[in-house]
């Protein structure tokens, strides 16, 4: 199944960046685990379209990050999947920022804070999309322009998964986002873990092929394979954890082994992928430094 979300551009200020495309793996490794949040901005046409992916459990770190950036409005926030380090902050964010839509893959969980954040989404009046099989494209519009947010849905067990799961079973329920610009592209697979993946590159495998990567599940070694790799191909990839239980050393390793840049939140900051328009694309991380592994293991 293929749906289709379009969502005209609303008027902002264009970011201070001069690139067209702009993907941002921020910092928030304060975060308990070490979360997710990613902001996508673009600005053809004088005209900032944010989309944000995830929203760790640091709401405040979010929400200065979003201010520093220029953003007052969201034209979509993703969840990618019902786990605290990627949803705690997502309710503070939607208080302070106007949303036009909320897409997620419906996994049920009985958790209250994420049953709170469904209902604040509900009083909030943001139209829901459900991602919970095939595939499903958002488009972000101009009139001469568009980005393409490809959604790919979790396994359909994921639908009947009981509402006391937790840790892995969550994890691979992820959706996963594909970003398309203009010949550019990125993949977010959220916290999938080796199960999910491989159902992935069986299913979906066409729309895997991607110029840099989100390491999935913060640079854990269920979440970075030789044989996912090969599927994405990547030609960088960028991993947000705190550098406590992750990158796992491992995934740092493999990635070294395949001469893959590799960029880490905890150590360089908010991790800037510019795509320009007609240039080559860049990763410019906010400071100086090498990629370390976690202090510690056993991390979720």
């Amino acid at each position: 199944m293929l749906a289709v979300l379009c969502l005209a551009a609303a008027l902002a200020l264009p970011p201070s960046d001069s690139a067209v495309l702009l993907v941002r793996v921020l910092d928030v490794s304060d975060a308990r685990i070490g979360g997710d949040a990613i902001l996508i901005t673009d600005s053809a046409g004088g005209r900032a379209r944010h989309v944000l992916i995830d929203a760790s459990d640091r709401g405040a770190t979010v929400i200065a990050h979003l201010r520093r950036f220029q953003v007052d409005t969201l034209a979509a926030v993703i969840l990618s999947h019902p786990h605290a380090d990627h949803y705690g902050g997502m309710a503070e964010v939607l208080e302070r920022f106007p949303a036009r839509s909320f897409v997620y893959g419906g996994t049920p969980r009985s958790a209250r804070t994420y049953r709170a954040l469904l209902a604040d989404i509900d009083r909030l009046g943001i139209p829901v999309v459900t991602a919970d099989t095939g595939v499903r494209r958002v488009v972000l519009v101009t009139a001469d322009d568009s980005i393409v947010l490809t959604i790919l849905a979790p396994p359909a067990t994921c639908e009947a998964l009981p509402v006391s799961a937790g840790g892995d079973e969550i994890n691979n329920c992820s959706i996963g986002v594909r970003l398309e610009r203009r010949g550019f592209t990125m993949l977010f697979p959220g916290d999938a873990e080796v199960a999910e993946l491989e159902w992935w590159i069986l299913t979906r495998r066409g729309l895997l092929a991607a110029d840099v990567l989100k390491a999935s599940h913060h640079g854990s070694t269920n979440g970075t394979t030789a044989e996912w790799l090969d599927a994405v191909h990547p030609r960088a990839v960028a991993i947000s954890a705190n550098g406590r239980q992750h990158p796992f050393a491992e995934v740092l390793a493999l990635l070294a082994t395949r001469a893959i840049p590799s960029y880490c939140t905890a150590d360089q900051g908010t991790i800037t992928i510019r795509v320009p328009r007609g240039g080559a694309w860049s990763v410019v991380p906010e400071r100086l430094g090498a990629c370390h592994a976690g202090t510690l293991r056993g991390g979720a």
